[in-house]
């Protein structure tokens, strides 16, 4: 597919409409599947730098102390999309910023409609769901679901030795492991399985 197009078909997936959080992770998880296809990869690890030859994305390295976020921000300037990450940061980390603030991109031209009802209301839980969202998207899109349990399945189960096949940190490969229902999540305090707050879906989207 030519690079022109690839943003622009990604970005058709998303409705028109107002979104609950659960449809935003379902459509997050459709635009990942959809971009490796664009992007014709075909497995592990997601070359994540085939974003930076995207059609108007520029993308910078910056040193920690020059960054107003820990991790990257992205932004529209100059007739083109501007994503800083964080150099300082590891290699993993670099990687989920990178696919985390094209989900940004991604979203720009339709966030105020489709999430429009998230935190109901509360704007700081609003801002923090969109987070999750673009979270879920760079999990999905560096650790797709059938690759993870193609390798799980293939005896891969360690999950350092996952994380270094999928170039993600471990924390991430650990929080997605969980979310895939492939190992239990024995760090969780027991009274977060009784809340009603949704925090548990939350918390397991968020893998850094």
């Amino acid at each position: 597919m030519e690079r022109a197009n690839i943003t622009r078909d990604v970005r058709g997936l998303m409705p028109q409409r107002t979104l609950t959080l659960s449809e935003a992770y379902q459509v997050a998880e459709l635009q990942a599947a959809k971009l490796i296809e664009c992007l014709g990869i075909t497995g592990p690890a997601v070359d994540v730098a085939r974003l930076t030859e995207l059609p108007k994305i520029e993308v910078r390295m910056e040193p920690r102390h020059r960054m107003p976020s820990l991790a990257g921000f992205s932004q529209w300037a100059d007739g083109r999309w501007l994503i800083v990450v964080n150099r300082d940061g590891p290699t993993g980390r670099r990687r989920f910023t990178l696919a985390h603030e094209f989900k940004h991109v991604l979203d720009h031209p339709s966030y105020k409609v489709a999430y429009k009802h998230l935190g109901r209301g509360d704007q700081t839980k609003h801002d923090q769901q969109i987070e999750l969202v673009c979270n879920y998207f760079a999990a999905c899109f560096l650790m797709p679901r059938t690759w993870v349990k193609r390798a799980y399945a293939s005896g891969i189960q360690d999950e350092e030795a996952l994380a270094g096949l999928f170039k993600v940190s471990v924390e991430a490969m650990h929080n997605r492991l969980i979310f895939l229902g492939l190992i239990g999540d024995d760090r969780r305090p027991i009274a977060d399985y009784f809340r009603a707050d949704g925090r548990l879906t939350s918390a397991r989207t968020v893998a850094a």
